[in-house]
């Protein structure tokens, strides 16, 4: 079993102890916006296949919409991915070496996992 990493102590850290969560350094109104509507789209999506599968439809046809909310959803991982890269982990790597190299592991098991 792999071992859990703590999470970097990167830019995307809450800012005060007290805080439960991580916030991003600044998130990307443009990023945000679309993500949204990539969500709320594929939120529909899939409520549109429950019914589908409720009302035993063609399955190649409920196939189809499992893509299409495959693909929204990565759409969404990638704009948040962009986000990330271009702020909180600039700011992470700006900082120096050890929140550097906790980012730069970050990233890595990021992508691994978008590409799984």
């Amino acid at each position: 079993m792999k071992a859990k990493r703590p999470p970097p102590a990167c830019a995307c850290a809450a800012k005060d102890a007290a805080s439960a969560g991580r916030n991003a350094v600044q998130v990307d109104p443009q990023i945000k916006a679309d993500n949204l509507v990539r969500l709320r789209r594929a939120e529909g999506q899939v409520r549109g296949i429950i019914r589908m599968i409720e009302e035993d439809r063609y399955c190649a046809d409920i196939v189809t919409q499992v893509a299409a909310v495959r693909e929204s959803l990565r759409a969404v991982a990638n704009g948040l991915l962009q986000n990330h890269l271009r702020h909180c982990a600039a700011a992470a790597f700006r900082k120096g070496s050890d929140q550097a190299d906790a980012m730069y592991a970050e990233i890595i098991d990021l992508v691994g996992r978008m590409t799984r």
